[in-house]
């Protein structure tokens, strides 16, 4: 098992980039297992402008994103899959309990709970202070990375 992930080391395994890429760091990583990962929620971020301006609340799907990405980490990280790229193909279940603001830290938890070839599912649970705030049964798609292998690599395969 891996302990601690900075942003470097996570911007070697996601192809997720600002304005987008949602996870700040990752404190434990088993490949092909589980993770557990946050996201510093700030006030600094572009969604706030318009979501909403008098009452910042981070959206759901941003919520759902981030716990995707951490996902993706637990598939990326193993050499096969490493010139990949993680598609979210589905979302199953999806619970929101509470609002996530601007100075929370989302705290995620990511666990494989199958694959086959190039799908796989997870089941994810975000929380804040220890209370939940959010969950879902997530599906992904991996299919070669276009940065890698060329444009025409960039359909996905199921």
């Amino acid at each position: 098992m891996k302990n601690e992930m900075d942003i470097r080391q996570i911007l070697e395994i996601l192809p997720h980039r600002f304005p987008l890429l949602l996870i700040d760091r990752i404190l434990e990583l088993e490949p092909m297992v589980r993770a557990r990962g946050y996201k510093n929620v700030t006030y600094n971020e572009p969604v706030f402008t318009g979501h909403f301006p008098s009452n910042p609340l981070l959206p759901g799907v941003y919520m759902l994103e981030a716990m995707a990405q951490l996902g993706g980490c637990v598939v990326m990280e193993p050499g096969e899959f490493a010139r990949k790229t993680p598609y979210l193909a589905g979302i199953d279940h999806a619970k929101f309990r509470r609002p996530v603001i601007p100075g929370d830290r989302l705290m995620m938890e990511v666990r494989l709970t199958r694959h086959r070839r190039n799908i796989g599912w997870v089941e994810a649970e975000a929380s804040v202070d220890g209370e939940y705030v959010c969950s879902a049964e997530l599906m992904f798609s991996i299919a070669p990375d276009p940065r890698v292998y060329g444009a025409e690599a960039s359909v996905l395969t199921a």
